[in-house]
C-alpha cells in the first residue's frame, strides 16, 4: 500500500461526496422548511402526506450516497502489518457513526411516519415536525456530506502519515492504534447490530411521543393505544440492543470507568422510563393512572 496514493484516493472520494452531497444538504433543509410549514399551517395540510413521503425519499437518496462513500472507504482503507507488510484487513466503517447519527435517525422517523399515516393520519403533523427538526439538524450540525467521519478520517490520515514518515516507532504505534480500532470498533459485529437496533427504538419512541401528545391534547383513548403500540415496538429493539452492547462495552472499556458515560446512562434511564411506562399501563384503569402513564 502506497500511503500517498491511498491518501489522495480517500481525499478524492471525500471531494466527490461533497460535490454530490452539498446540493442534497441544501435540499434537505429546504424540504424541512416546507415540511414544517405543511405541518403548522392548516392551508398547507393537504400537502403534508406527500411532503413527508418526499422527505423520506430524499433522505433515502442521501443515505444511498453515504453508503457509496462507505463502500469506497472500505475498498481504500486497509491496515498493513509493519513486520510482514501484509494487509491485516480492510476497515468497514458503519453508516450510523459520528456525523451520520442524526441523519439515520431522521430517515428512520420519516419512514415510520409514512407507515404510520395509514393508521393514524392525525399524527402526521407531529411526526413531520420531528422529522423536519432531525433532518435539518443532521445536515446543519452533523454535515455528513461535507465533513464526513472526522474522527475516523483524522485517525486514518494520521496512520498514513506515520507510514510515510518511515520512522519505525511512529509506524508501530500508528499501526497498533489503527488495528485495534479496526478489530474492536469499526469491524466489530457490535457496530453493525447494536446502533441500528437503538435507532429503530428511537424512531418508534418518537412516533409514540407524538401520539401521547395528541392523547393529552384531545383526551381520545385511541391515541393512547397507538402510543402504546409504538412504545412497545421501540422497547424490544432498545432492550435487545442494550443486551448485545453490554458485553462489548465491558471488553472495549476494560479498566475504564465506562459507567460514567453520559450515553450509557441516558440509555439506561430511557430503558427504565419505558419499562415503568409499559408496566404502569397494565393498571391503566386505576384512578389517576392514566395521567401517570401519559406523563
Amino acid at each position: 500500500m502506497d500511503p500517498i496514493t491511498t491518501q489522495n484516493a480517500v481525499l478524492a472520494s471525500t471531494r466527490t461526496l461533497a460535490a454530490i452531497g452539498s446540493p442534497l444538504q441544501a435540499l434537505v433543509v429546504g424540504f424541512a422548511v416546507v415540511l414544517a410549514a405543511a405541518a403548522l399551517l392548516p392551508t398547507m395540510r393537504v400537502h403534508l402526506s406527500r411532503a413527508l413521503t418526499a422527505m423520506a425519499l430524499l433522505l433515502a437518496a442521501g443515505e444511498g450516497v453515504l453508503i457509496w462513500f462507505h463502500w469506497r472507504l472500505y475498498q481504500l482503507c486497509v491496515v498493513t502489518s509493519p513486520d510482514t507488510g501484509a494487509v491485516t484487513g480492510h476497515i468497514a466503517v458503519s453508516v450510523w457513526v459520528e456525523s451520520e447519527k442524526l441523519y439515520v435517525w431522521a430517515l428512520v422517523v420519516a419512514v415510520m411516519g409514512v407507515l404510520a399515516k395509514r393508521h393514524r393520519e392525525e399524527l402526521l403533523p407531529g411526526i413531520a415536525l420531528v422529522t423536519a427538526v432531525l433532518a435539518s439538524a443532521a445536515v446543519l450540525f452533523g454535515r455528513p456530506f461535507t465533513e464526513p467521519l472526522p474522527q475516523f478520517l483524522g485517525q486514518y490520515m494520521g496512520y498514513l502519515q506515520a507510514l510515510g514518515s518511515g520512522v519505525p516507532q511512529a509506524i508501530q504505534g500508528a499501526y497498533q492504534g489503527m488495528e485495534a480500532s479496526r478489530q474492536y470498533y469499526y469491524n466489530s459485529w457490535y457496530m453493525w447490530v447494536h446502533p441500528p437496533l437503538l435507532f429503530l427504538g428511537y424512531g418508534a419512541f418518537a412516533v409514540s411521543f407524538v401520539a401521547t401528545i395528541q392523547m393529552v391534547r384531545t383526551r381520545f383513548s385511541g391515541y393512547e393505544s397507538t402510543a402504546y403500540r409504538w412504545a412497545r415496538l421501540g422497547y424490544l429493539p432498545l432492550t435487545l440492543g442494550m443486551l448485545l452492547g453490554f458485553p462489548w462495552a465491558i471488553l472495549a472499556w476494560r479498566g475504564e470507568s465506562w459507567w460514567w458515560s453520559g450515553k450509557v446512562n441516558m440509555s439506561i434511564m430511557m430503558w427504565f422510563l419505558y419499562t415503568a411506562y409499559l408496566h404502569g399501563r397494565l393498571y391503566l384503569r386505576r384512578k389517576g393512572m392514566w395521567k401517570w402513564v401519559a406523563a
